[in-house]
């Protein structure tokens, strides 16, 4: 799966840039859940020989290191459920975070928005979107290259609304 998405779509006779990104995962849910539901088995069918050989004092330890392992793997999956989607119009730039379950919307006026990101190569900074000293970060879980990308591909999408907007009449 991509990181970053970007599309150019039509809305209201409108030219729309949106740029959605997502953080990078090393195993789909279904996957993960599907190695958990394996590994439960495994220890289910290892816990239930250890016992018929007389350890059945195991068999506790078994289900505590299978659930502390399932929680874990619940946890990351629903760390790495983020979606972040960026609309440029020729009225408004609008931001959609989608985490843990919540949606948070922010929404600038195209004309005043500003991409914010200096790139350095020792400290990791921040990718901000600003108008009239309110601002919203975008990206924490990508790379600096990423957001070197993301910031470039939103001034350019920025650039392009905007002109399309003048060039109107």
């Amino acid at each position: 799966m991509q990181t970053i998405d970007i599309t150019e779509q039509e809305q209201d006779g409108l030219k729309a840039f949106i740029l959605t990104l997502r953080p990078r995962r090393s195993a789909d849910p279904r996957v993960a859940y599907s190695f958990c539901a394996i590994l439960g088995c495994i220890w289910f069918c290892a816990g239930t020989i250890i016992s018929m050989m007389g350890g059945w004092p195991v068999i506790g330890f078994f289900g505590a290191e299978f659930i502390v392992i399932a929680g874990m793997v619940h946890v990351f999956i629903r760390h790495s459920e983020v979606l972040e989607t960026i609309a440029i119009t020729a009225n408004d730039v609008t931001v959609v975070r989608k985490a843990l379950g919540r949606e948070e919307t922010k929404t600038f006026p195209a004309s005043w928005a500003q991409i914010h990101y200096t790139a350095s190569s020792e400290i990791s900074t921040p990718l901000e979107i600003r108008s009239h000293g309110e601002g919203i970060e975008i990206g924490k879980f990508l790379s600096k290259n990423e957001k070197n990308k993301t910031a470039g591909a939103l001034n350019d999408g920025l650039n392009r609304i905007r002109t399309a907007a003048l060039e109107r009449p």
